[in-house]
Parts: C-alpha cells; sequence; structure tokens
C-alpha cells in the first residue's frame, strides 16, 4: 500500500467514525473530526429543517434538531472515492423513529464528503423528502416559522 492509498483509507475511517458518532449523538466527537470552518448542506430538505450551516459553532446549535427522534441511526453503506483525493462519495442509510409520532423514518441518503487538511470541511446530503413528510405526518409542505 502506498502513501496516497493509505492515506484514502485513513479519510475512509475518519468518514466511518463521523457517521457512528452521530449515531450515537456525539456531536462534540463528531465536530472534533471537522475543521473549524466546517459546512454542510442538504439541498432537499423540508422548509423548518435545518438545511445548511457554516462553522462549528452553528452546525453544533443545529444538532439540537435530532431530538426530533427516539431513534437515530446513520450506517455507511458504501464509500467511493473521487477523482480529487480529498473528496468521497458515501452512501448511507436512515434508521430512526420520529418522536411526536412514532412513525419510521428510514432513509437512503448520497452524501458527499470533502477533506482539507485531514479534516472533513464540507458534506452535502441528498435525501428523499417524500420519506420524511410520511415519517413526520405530513400530508403537506410544512411552513417555516417567521424569523
Amino acid at each position: 500500500m502506498d502513501m496516497y492509498d493509505e492515506e484514502r483509507e485513513r479519510k475512509i475511517a475518519i468518514i466511518g467514525q463521523f457517521f457512528e458518532l452521530a449515531s450515537v449523538k456525539d456531536f462534540e466527537g463528531f465536530l472534533a473530526l471537522c475543521t473549524d470552518d466546517v459546512r454542510m448542506s442538504i439541498p432537499f430538505q423540508l422548509p423548518g429543517f435545518p438545511n445548511q450551516g457554516e462553522g462549528k459553532d452553528e452546525i453544533r446549535r443545529m444538532t439540537a434538531d435530532v431530538d426530533r427522534y427516539d431513534r437515530y441511526t446513520i450506517s455507511v453503506v458504501k464509500v467511493e472515492p473521487m477523482l480529487n483525493p480529498d473528496s468521497f462519495l458515501v452512501e448511507t442509510k436512515g434508521d430512526m423513529v420520529v418522536h411526536s409520532t412514532g412513525r419510521p423514518y428510514r432513509n437512503d441518503y448520497l452524501n458527499i464528503i470533502r477533506f482539507r487538511d485531514g479534516k472533513i470541511a464540507e458534506w452535502v446530503t441528498y435525501q428523499d423528502p417524500v420519506r420524511q413528510m410520511v415519517a413526520f405526518g405530513f400530508t403537506e409542505l410544512p411552513v417555516p416559522a417567521e424569523s
């Protein structure tokens, strides 16, 4: 194994650890794997749910949203390195239970994870919002609260 392969394997291990820590709601642990200016984006997120954040402090505040779930597990299914050695395509599965409805919420996610200086600098998550709507009992799109 050459140095390039070792570095790629190290990053893949960090990705696994990142989702494991998120699943046990150890957000300080998962943020320790990220750069201070980490960016998160969920382009197809429902209104009223966090869809983007920048920096550890903002993302830390957003993690309270996970309290909507009684069970919260994200499992890595597959990690594919991209041409850029700092970028990975990560397939994950979510297995959750929505606290307010008691309904299961199972979704498939496609994540793009980008590293900088050995830490996660950005992650973008694509999901099926219809599955989320069903789990939360929405019959129409929720209206975000006025800021």
